[in-house]
């Protein structure tokens, strides 16, 4: 069978939606592929649910640190800053910091805001449906996710606005609609960091019981972190926090108008929603693919990887793997097992996994118990991007229930 000749770099593909059916091609003939890059030496793109976790599971030979995760080129000048960062570290220093947030991110703490986190969905849903036709991200998948970060870190009202605006040009850089110039992006950076320090002086003078507090005051082994580190680790916190959470719900709820059937079901039984959660991860990854950057050479699948080639681990194929999930391309809240990828696997597993479930958990059995009908008023305009699987508007019109 041919290799399909699919351009995972192009993000006017992605743009259109997820290609499926060349991925499903892949997975079938090609499974560890060499893609070319017209500026670049190319990449291997890794398929197969059982590639993904291997390479997720080998920090030794596949380098989150060597040149990042997020990047097919990372500017030098960058890079250091760029490895204060969790998910940008290799053991032993990914293993210390991130037992610095593991210890804020325990399934007791979680579930402590879940009364938080319930208590900002009315209130935006309220919003909402005093509006009737709203932008479903705007008024409802944002808001709730900066907010919650928001106050696990003790983050003022008057910035919460501001830093959303400021998340999504960071992380949403190759839409031109969503992150505008190059100088807005250093510019934005500058101000995060700026609020960053004005927290952190503000907790160091007036303690409080946040997040802020706990990462100024954490140690292991005696060493806490640099001003450089809390910067940079403050603004991760508030992208991931955010934009990730919002890009789950956004794609959920599309999902989920385009199986009625299947959202019948949920109306009828919510307990099933923590299930159906798990099913929306997998049917639409917030994050397309995370990097890795090979340090010896490795044989995988009769393909040679030579030590520095770029590694591309891509969730949404691993998820409709067929070889892990039955009658993969079809969406069931009832599936079980369930082992997708969306968080990934491994040193890397999402440290906030357990607060997006209980985000999303919470936010639909709000909406889905206060709007009897979703009514959606045009297609949603997907985020120009082949690594935030985003959508960046849903217009739609809530009927009260």
């Amino acid at each position: 069978m041919s290799t399909p000749s699919v351009d995972l770099i192009d993000q006017s593909i992605w743009e259109r939606g997820v290609p499926y059916a060349a991925f499903e091609e892949l997975r079938r003939s090609d499974p560890v592929h060499w893609h070319d890059e017209p500026d670049g030496p190319g990449f291997w793109a890794l398929t197969r649910h059982e590639d993904i976790r291997a390479v997720s599971h080998d920090p030794a030979r596949f380098s989150s640190y060597e040149a990042g995760v997020s990047r097919l080129d990372v500017d030098p000048g960058h890079l250091e800053a760029y490895r204060t960062v969790v998910i940008a570290q290799d053991p032993p220093e990914h293993r210390w910091t991130r037992g610095i947030v593991s210890t804020i991110f325990t399934p007791r703490a979680i579930s402590s805001l879940e009364t938080a986190v319930r208590n900002l969905a009315r209130a935006a849903l309220r919003r909402a449906l005093e509006k009737r036709r709203v932008d479903f991200v705007t008024e409802y998948a944002s808001p709730v996710p900066m907010h919650t970060i928001s106050e696990m870190m003790g983050v003022p009202e008057e910035h919460r606005l501001r830093l959303l605006e400021l998340s999504g040009g960071l992380i949403d850089d190759q839409d031109p609609e969503v992150a505008g110039t190059a100088d807005f992006r250093t510019n934005a950076q500058v101000e995060v960091f700026l609020i960053a320090q004005q927290l952190a002086e503000r907790e160091r003078t007036t303690p409080g019981e946040n997040l802020t507090q706990r990462l100024l005051t954490a140690e292991i082994d005696g060493r806490g972190l640099t001003e450089a580190e809390f910067n940079t680790f403050f603004m991760f916190l508030i992208i991931a926090g955010n934009e990730t959470t919002r890009t789950a719900m956004s794609g959920g709820l599309t999902t989920l108008l385009d199986h009625p059937e299947q959202l019948a079901t949920l109306r009828a039984d919510p307990s099933l929603l923590p299930g159906a959660v798990e099913e929306m991860l997998r049917y639409w990854p917030p994050i397309h693919h995370f990097r890795r950057t090979a340090m010896c050479d490795v044989e995988l699948r009769g393909k040679t990887i030579r030590k520095g080639d770029k590694v591309l681990m891509w969730y949404p194929s691993g998820n409709r793997d067929e070889s892990v999930f039955e009658d993969p391309n079809r969406f069931d809240i009832r599936r079980d097992p369930n082992d997708h990828l969306s968080f990934g696997h491994g040193e890397h597993f999402c440290l906030g996994a357990s607060l997006a479930r209980l985000e999303m958990r919470v936010m639909f059995e709000e909406l889905l118990g206060s709007v009897a009908e979703i009514v959606p008023l045009a297609a949603p305009r997907r985020l120009r991007s082949n690594l935030i699987n985003g959508i960046k508007e849903m217009r739609v019109e809530l009927h009260p229930a």
